[in-house]
């Protein structure tokens, strides 16, 4: 888990352009290195192949927290299920995602409150489904069947976590106050103050009185774990932090942020105010989004290339699945439109994968092909695979064998010539007599994707680096996918 520091090079870097007073740097929304956020985006969750995922969702502070919890499906984004949870200060929230007969479900069997404060007590149903089962209502029209509308598809995708505010109300943060048993007070009197998803606020609670909710602060800390406890395996994810999601402006002076248990609001593209500060080398550049604010969070996750290690040994029964999320991919597309950065719709070929080429290596610095005869400097840059290979899904899988390690169905496989070679290698043990003949390691290595292009590129109405006014032709364009 992150250590959750206080200060780090990135805080260091904005308390110095603070004293430059570079307008809004500080207030801005950015990822937190340290892992303290008002938005955590867990990248992953499945409930396939034997496979549990569970959740710790962690208070660092000493105010009283109200958190939308939302599970999304990983073909298109489509909610599965929310609820809202209340972090009274230094609490912590546990729970995991299981299989179901038809589908997968959230159990949790901690004090925390939530709302419905049934939630996890397995009684009431809708629909005939029970409360904490995801469904599929969000999936089985609009464009966005298909790609499935059975409750399988509710095995696997992502979660986020919003804090939509710090509860202000004595009363209400009495409620959700655990008391000597760690029981909290009063969780069921909490449902009176949330609206639901009827799409209207009630007389009295939190949409309509700014006395009882005000504007978040961030220090919220998580982790996932996918365990199978049929083979013993363990894999930990931590999610991306995001802070000063939203902030307080003349303007917006507490403009209250919640919405009701169920209710698909606020989304992650709610930022307040629209500016980005995105750190790179060098410095930070702080981008005026003018009011776009699925491209103010697009423009800090957005990456030209990732890279990462593959270990594929035989001896040591290894196998590799990469998990590539793309969380703001469903406030650009929908199945008959897309908007930059992203290039094609949900129901165009391919269900609107995203191409990208791939360079490959294992560790002896071989790679997919070579040009004998040609004297290049070193390190050469890594050939591409002939075959380009695309990411189709929101939460997407990339195997690096035959087939997937986690069980999942939203795959998106290597190109084969990366795939031949990532598994083509084999181990060989020398005499070990000198270093340089200890042997060779394969088939291992690491391989990098690159989302590279003009059409994936966002612009800002204005940007800044490091506190100077970026100019044409380089006016603060990000390019890559989120």
């Amino acid at each position: 888990m992150n250590t959750f520091k206080k200060k780090s090079l990135y805080a260091a870097v904005l308390a110095g352009l603070g004293a430059l007073t570079v307008a809004g740097s500080a207030n801005a929304v950015h990822i937190n290195p340290d892992g303290l956020g008002q938005v955590l985006l867990f990248p992953y969750y499945t409930a396939r192949a034997g496979n549990v995922t569970t959740i710790a969702i962690i208070n660092t502070t000493g105010e009283t927290k109200a958190v939308k919890v939302r599970f999304l499906e990983g073909k298109a984004s489509r909610e599965v299920l929310d609820f809202n949870l209340f972090l009274s200060p230094s609490d912590v929230w546990t729970g995991a995602v299981v299989a179901t007969a038809t589908g997968a479900r959230v159990i949790s069997n901690d004090n925390s409150c939530v709302t419905p404060s049934d939630l996890f007590q397995e009684i009431r149903t809708d629909g005939g489904i029970a409360l904490n089962e995801f469904k599929n209502y969000q999936y089985v029209g609009g464009g966005y069947q298909t790609h499935g509308t059975t409750l399988d598809r509710t095995r696997e995708g992502y979660f986020e976590v919003l804090e939509m505010g710090v509860v202000t109300s004595a009363v209400i943060t009495g409620f959700a106050k655990h008391g000597a048993n760690g029981v909290p007070n009063n969780c069921v009197a909490i449902d009176a103050f949330d609206p639901g998803n009827s799409g209207a606020p009630p007389a009295q609670g939190f949409f309509s009185n700014v006395n009882l909710l005000g504007n978040p602060t961030g220090g919220l800390a998580g982790r996932s774990s996918i365990v199978n406890s049929s083979n013993g395996s363990n894999y930990t994810l931590l999610p991306t932090a995001i802070d000063a999601w939203r902030l307080s402006t003349p303007a917006q002076l507490n403009v209250v942020n919640y919405s009701g248990s169920g209710d698909t609001l606020p989304t992650l593209g709610d930022v307040q105010p629209t500016i980005s500060n995105i750190f790179v080398a060098g410095g930070v550049q702080t981008a005026n989004w003018a009011g776009n604010g699925a491209n103010a969070v697009s423009s800090i996750l957005m990456r030209s290339s990732i890279d990462n290690e593959f270990i594929l040994d035989a001896g040591t029964r290894s196998a590799t699945d990469w998990i590539v999320s793309q969380p703001t991919k469903r406030l650009h597309v929908t199945p008959t439109t897309f908007t930059a950065p992203f290039t094609q719709n949900y129901n165009q070929t391919s269900a609107g994968c995203e191409p990208y080429n791939v360079g490959v290596f294992d560790r002896e610095e071989r790679t997919t092909q070579g040009t004998p005869g040609v004297l290049v400097p070193s390190p050469p840059r890594p050939p591409i695979d002939p075959i380009p290979s695309g990411i189709c899904w929101e939460a997407t899988v990339v195997p690096f064998q035959a087939a997937s390690l986690l069980g999942s169905t939203n795959l998106s496989p290597l190109g084969a010539g990366a795939l031949a070679f990532a598994g083509g290698a084999t181990t060989t043990t020398g005499p070990k007599v000198t270093p340089s003949l200890a042997g060779t390691q394969g088939p291992n290595g690491w391989l990098f994707m690159s989302f590279g292009g003009a059409a994936k590129t966002i612009t800002p109405a204005s940007a800044t680096f490091n506190g100077v006014a970026v100019v044409a032709p380089a006016t603060g364009a990000v390019t890559g996918l989120p």
